[in-house]
């Protein structure tokens, strides 16, 4: 059994870890702790957690932890995933891990001397939607592929204390959106892009509210982002895949759960495939308890995370 603590009370949680672990036979949510312990203690409530620590720092000390779930703002992740780390525990950590690439690699190290697993939660990429997305670029079926294009828009409407408009939480549509199409770009094509050029609209509080990002991935393939988050409007989540013989569009890419459709069109016609609905999430979990129990790398590595944090930051620097 791979016992889990929680740090922070967050609302992707119960998604993310709650829901999850009570489908594992192999996983169980022991503790939690939260800024507030009143709000820990409600949130325990809510959720049936056993156990709530006054402080992270209590439950980073328990000894019955193997994983450690982090879903606090990103400025916060460095601290206390180190602290989990070398408190002995694994860290399943919420996207983007870090605020930079120099942070990422310090926690690699971090990583490394103390034999634990730090895990960014990229939850997409465990579904078998995705798998079905790797399999179709490899099988040539598009032929050479010429452009993607990843694309999300979220809205975000400003209102006190929300963190995604707060620059140093980590906010702004490039960390908290961008992070995922430019991970999905690495994955599906291996390679490490560079980047040709990108331009941010600047909101008020020091956030940036949209990115777009030309990028210069492998095989002379051209990568376009376009993140943003509008204060009103639908969600909007999608990718494409341009090819010499075809054209692939996903919809909802990160949550394919949610009613995701592949759709592929050749020159033999077109055709959809639905999404299995069982929740990214529970595929993440299940790998990451697998990978701990197993004692076997994680599907996301620390070199992975630093590789995305490294675009991140020249995306950041080109458009300044």
């Amino acid at each position: 059994m791979i016992r889990i603590g929680l740090i922070g009370a967050a609302w992707i949680t119960p998604m993310a870890i709650l829901e999850p672990a009570k489908l594992l036979p192999n996983a169980e949510v022991v503790a939690i702790a939260a800024r507030d312990p009143v709000r820990a203690r409600i949130f325990a409530n809510e959720h049936g957690i056993a156990e709530v620590e006054e402080t992270y720092e209590a439950l980073l000390l328990r000894p019955d932890l193997d994983l450690v779930y982090i879903a606090l703002p990103v400025s916060l992740h460095a601290q206390w995933a180190e602290l989990a780390l070398t408190n002995g525990k694994h860290v399943l950590c919420e996207k983007p891990l870090v605020m930079n690439a120099r942070q990422a690699q310090h926690l690699a190290q971090v990583s490394a001397s103390t034999g634990r697993f730090l895990i960014e939660a990229f939850h997409y990429v465990y579904h078998p939607y995705f798998k079905c997305i790797q399999q179709i670029i490899k099988s040539k079926e598009l032929g050479v592929i010429e452009e993607v294009t990843g694309r999300l828009h979220v809205p975000v409407p400003p209102k006190e204390g929300q963190i995604r408009h707060d620059p140093s939480m980590g906010g702004g549509a490039l960390m908290d959106l961008g992070c995922y199409p430019i991970h999905m770009m690495r994955t599906l094509f291996d390679t490490a892009p560079k980047v040709v050029k990108s331009e941010m609209v600047m909101g008020a509080s020091g956030v940036d509210l949209s990115i777009k990002a030309e990028l210069a991935l492998s095989d002379g393939i051209v990568g376009f982002l376009d993140c943003s988050m509008p204060e009103t409007g639908e969600l909007l989540g999608e990718l494409i895949i341009v090819g010499t013989e075809g054209k692939l569009h996903g919809s909802k890419p990160i949550l394919p759960h949610l009613g995701g459709v592949l759709q592929v069109e050749t020159a033999e016609g077109r055709r959809a495939e639905k999404s299995d609905t069982r929740s990214t999430f529970y595929y993440q979990l299940k790998a990451v308890v697998n990978a701990i129990q197993d004692g076997e790398q994680p599907l996301i590595s620390m070199l992975d995370s630093i590789g995305n944090a490294t675009v991140l930051d020249d995306i950041r620097t080109c458009a300044n």
